[in-house]
Parts: structure tokens; sequence; C-alpha cells
């Protein structure tokens, strides 16, 4: 099977992320079942070195919808030269549609990760009760002079920012999914939210894991404790990780225990909305314990067992999260987990029998599990056993990649059945 992946994000490249993490182990665990994968992604040909299996068309631009013009222009080009079987994108951004357009009789994979809708909701900080009373104050200020000049009276939005939302963008994105063959999802959430609020019906959803190479990450990592303990958050320092959350749990129990250091592994991302650095908020939180807290911004991905390997303990509090590699790669580390409750976390941790869950946004909860487990190092040897062990036995490629490819069967099947029908339509019509 000749497969097409079309992604701006691919892990190595700098602007990838989960999306790009999903790709890849993607792309190596379907080259090693010995499928033929094309993948059209962003970045310079130096950025990514050639794969047994796999072909990188990097194409520069990564920025939207440039990106996916220019995708669609180099998919067209090779799909003419030797016929694609199945085109897998993204919704995030509409990556894959003018593709999808240029080629209607290919098999139409979407995968869902982030919508834009759920994203941008957590761009930035939630403003203070002064800065909404300010804003306020302001806007009714202007309204006022607007009513006294008898011109129309503006709206009163209750925040320092007005959310970024791009209706083209969202429209895009909804009929990616609406116009594919087969939508993917990684988790009963996203299944409710296209069902809901993008009006896809049922059947044309399946829901099946993203695969994690296993031999990429190793297992063989043990379980007990470190002589100097070490608390540690990897991924990028922004509002939707939690990181502000984290450093506030920090502030109240890293007193009671001297003995324990903390790591915050990833490079710091300013929002786009109001240039609000959380990493060095959290430093500020953070700088009476000295040394004790590190931020040693972005950990290459041939680093992270490493790094991973020197953790007792390892917290993940994001606001939002869809699939969340990190928290996947700690597990088969057999890394005692905290996490919240977001898109597929609890299932991957087994409602909680693999990790310790709490709420979103939760202070007080994130503070009272990680006080739990930095006391009991048997309950953190207990819990990072059971994670690793789930990890192995139902993340696997051998596990996911027969799913995959069964998914990729069934929306040929599908575009068998929606070409023969519009070729009949024809017929009937002429």
């Amino acid at each position: 099977m000749r497969i097409a992946f079309i992604t701006s994000e691919y892990s190595g490249l700098p602007n990838s992320g989960g999306i790009g993490s999903y790709f890849q182990h993607a792309a190596r665990c379907l080259a090693n079942a010995g499928q033929e994968i094309e993948v059209f992604t962003s970045g310079f040909p130096s950025q990514l070195q050639s794969e047994k299996g796999i072909d990188f068309h990097q194409l520069g631009e990564s920025s939207s919808p440039n990106f996916a013009v220019h995708a669609a222009e180099a998919f067209l080009s090779r799909h003419r030269k030797a016929p694609f079987d199945i085109l897998e994108s993204a919704e995030l951004n509409a990556e894959g549609l003018y593709a999808a357009r240029a080629v209607p009789e290919i098999a139409n994979v979407v995968r869902i990760h982030s919508p834009s809708i759920i994203l941008n909701r957590y761009l930035d900080l939630p403003p203070t009760s002064w800065q909404k009373l300010f804003r306020s104050l302001q806007q009714t200020r202007i309204a006022v002079g607007a009513w006294r000049r008898g011109l129309p009276i503006p709206p009163i939005h209750l925040g320092t920012h007005v959310p970024i939302w791009f209706p083209n963008r969202e429209t895009e994105e909804r009929e990616t999914a609406a116009s594919a063959d087969l939508v993917l999802v990684m988790n009963e959430e996203m299944r409710r939210f296209i069902r809901i609020y993008w009006w896809i019906k049922d059947e044309a959803i399946l829901q099946v894991p993203n695969p994690i190479q296993l031999s990429a990450n190793g297992t063989s990592y043990s379980g007990m404790p470190n002589s100097d303990p070490k608390l540690g958050f990897i991924g990028r320092l922004e509002p939707r990780k939690g990181v502000l959350e984290l450093a506030h749990a920090l502030k109240q129990i890293l007193p009671h225990y001297p003995e324990w250091s903390v790591v915050f592994a990833g490079r710091s991302v300013p929002s786009c909305l109001s240039g609000v650095d959380v990493g060095k908020m959290a430093r500020e939180l953070l700088k009476s314990f000295g040394a004790r807290v590190q931020f040693p911004g972005f950990i290459p991905p041939d680093q992270i067992n490493s790094l991973l390997l020197g953790l007792d303990l390892c917290v993940f509090p994001s606001l939002w999260e869809s699939f969340h590699y990190a928290v996947l790669e700690a597990m088969i580390a057999g890394r005692t987990i905290v996490a919240t409750r977001t898109g597929a976390v609890a299932e991957m941790l087994d409602q909680g029998k693999a990790g310790l869950l709490v709420d979103p946004g939760n202070v007080r909860q994130l503070a009272n599990a990680l006080d739990s487990l930095m006391v009991n190092p048997e309950r953190r040897r207990q819990l990072g056993e059971a994670a690793q062990k789930r990890a192995i036995s139902k993340y696997n490629e051998s596990a996911i990649i027969p799913a995959i490819l069964d998914a990729y069967r069934l929306a040929i099947e599908r575009r068998d059945r929606r070409v023969h029908n519009k070729s009949s339509a024809v017929v009937t019509a002429s």
C-alpha cells in the first residue's frame, strides 16, 4: 500500500508538536510493516534524514494556507508518477484539503488531533478580575462616547483580549473532515465533538489509538527510585500545558521536600495574543528554590529517554490535550505519572490505575497528588510498573498498526463506492 502523509509538523522540525510525533511514529511503524510512505512536510531537506521505507518531500513553507497549496502541488506531481492508495492528513489548518480536492479519486483519511476552535481557547492566560474590570471600564467609556455622538454602540467584551477565531479556517477544518472517506479519532471526546459541532455521521468515524515505535524508546528502564529524587515536566512552556498551575502547586509542597529537585524541560513559547512568557512567570514563582528548580530549555527528541531515566516522578498538568505522546513516552520508561483528565490521557493511564489523574486547572488536586507520591516510593514503583505494562501491551505497533491498515482498507472500500455512485449518477443523468 502506498500512503501519503501531508503535515507541516514532523518530529525533528522546529514547529513540531504532538501531531509531528504522531506522523513520525505512524510513518516508521507502517514502513516497518512493509508499506510505502511518502511524507509531504515543511522545512528544508537538511532538517530530516532519509529513513528506510520513508521518502520526505520538504516544502519549506509552514504557514497556513500556503503550506496546504504547496503540499497539494507536490502531492499531485508525485501521484501522477506513482499513484497513492491513501492520503492521510490532520484536520488542524486543513492542510490536506487542497490535495484531496486535486485528486478526488484518492482514499482520503483525516485524523482528528486538535481543532483550532478548541486549541485557541488555551492560547493565553485567563484575564484576572482587575484586568476584566479595567477592560470593561475602557470599553464602557468608548460606548458612552459613541452614544453621545449618535454612532453605533460597540459591544463590550469582558476580557483582556478578543480570542483569535478565523471562521474560514474553522469552515475548512470541518470540510476536511466532512469530505473524508474515513475520519479517525483517538478518544471518545473527539468523536463526540465532531458529531455535535461538525455534524459528522457516527458511521464515518472510527476510533483508533495513536501508535508508538517501542524500539525507538526502549523499554528497559527501572522504576526504582534515584538517590536524589527528581520531578520533571516535559513539554512546551505555554498556558495550555498547565505550567503555571504546576508552578503554584510546587510552591506549596517543595518546602516540605528539600531532597527533591525539579526540571521544566521544554522551550518557552510566549503567547501569540498578549506576549505573556509563561516560562518566565514560572521561574519567577519558583526563584526562591534556587538551583533546585531548573529550566534547561528545549530537549532534542533523541535525549528525552535519558532525561526520563533520571526522573522519579513525571507531571503533565495540561489544560487540554488530545493524545499526549510525552505521557506515553514516560509510561514506556516506567515512570510514575501525574496527569490531568483531558483527551485520551485518562484512557492511556487506565482511568488512574497506571498513574494519578487530577482535574485540569485544579492546583489543590495537583499538589495533593504530587505530595502523596513524593512521600511514598513504593507507590511510585507500583504505578511505574503498571504504566509500562499498559503502554507496551496497548500502544505498541504490533497492536495498533493492523487496526490502522484495516482502517485504510475500509477507506478504500468507501472510496470505491463513492466513485462508483458518482459514475452511476453521471450515466443516469446523461
